[in-house]
């Protein structure tokens, strides 16, 4: 499929449009997560510039460099009438700390266009549960998409794979995994560790900058792919039976769950008399 037709399939997709109707959603949310500076505001630019057809524009604010994060507001971008980029805040290091908020996000608890505080400890969590209960949010239909930067290395493998089978749990959906800056040397090593790690739908490519947005054949064709090959996961997941509250009181639970064993792990460390986990 071209450029010109994966744009109109994206542009015109709707979920009223799916086999068995909307199932009760309306939107759907593209969750970007990940470090900071890997690239979350980038993609967000580059595939509002493919999929608008128009001049280039930034509409989010880029980090200066990586593990420099730029967004602290868990900003939203409306891409289609149907799909809206959620530009999540980005963690520094993933410490269990953050990863709890990683999640809190995913799940689509915390309110959109609002600052992002990093929860401490499991009051705090269901704090933020409760006050979620105020949003109107069962129409979201959730899909994750990790954005990580092949310039840097992948060293800890085992909390990657943790917090991807977490998201997948939380959202009922395995992550997309974008690779920015495709052109990096890292990127075939990187690539083999996602893939051990159970990624099935991976993408590497190069954003569009607002230094270097000259229009290539090669960078439109693979930002519509990859949004093109996300909604057709969303349209094959449409197949099933969906329960909006049903999905929503699930990811409470898990999110629960997650608090409540990371505060017994600190209490056992205090016992112990070493430095508790955040």
């Amino acid at each position: 499929m071209d450029s010109v037709n994966m744009r109109g399939y994206i542009k015109n997709f709707s979920l009223d449009n799916c086999l068995y109707g909307n199932r009760g959603y309306n939107r759907v949310l593209l969750q970007l997560f990940g470090y900071a500076g890997h690239g979350k505001s980038c993609f967000i630019n580059s595939c509002k510039y493919v999929v608008d057809d128009g001049p280039y524009k930034v509409y989010a604010k880029v980090a200066e460099a990586e593990n420099a994060p730029k967004t602290m507001i868990r900003n939203a971008y409306k891409l289609t009438d149907t799909i809206t980029l959620v530009d999540n805040r980005g963690c520094v290091i993933m410490d269990k700390k953050e990863t709890g908020e990683i999640y809190a996000q995913l799940g689509n608890f915390l309110p959109l266009n609002c600052k992002v505080n990093w929860q401490t400890g499991f009051k705090d969590m269901m704090e933020t549960l409760l006050n979620s209960e105020r949003q109107d949010q069962l129409s979201d239909l959730i899909v994750p998409v990790l954005i990580y930067s092949a310039k840097c290395l992948l060293e800890n493998e085992i909390q990657m794979k943790e917090i991807l089978t977490e998201a997948k749990k939380i959202t009922g959906l395995f992550p997309t995994v974008v690779l920015t800056h495709e052109l990096s040397a890292h990127l075939s090593s990187i690539k083999e560790k996602f893939r051990q790690m159970g990624v099935k739908n991976m993408f590497s490519l190069e954003n569009y900058t607002e230094e270097d947005h000259m229009k290539t054949r090669g960078k439109h064709e693979t930002l519509l792919r990859c949004l093109q090959d996300i909604i057709k996961d969303v349209e094959f997941r449409m197949l099933e039976e969906r329960d909006a509250i049903g999905e929503r009181i699930d990811r409470k639970r898990i999110l629960l769950e997650f608090a409540h064993k990371r505060e017994l792990e600190k209490q056992q460390e205090k016992k112990k008399g070493v430095c508790p986990i955040l």
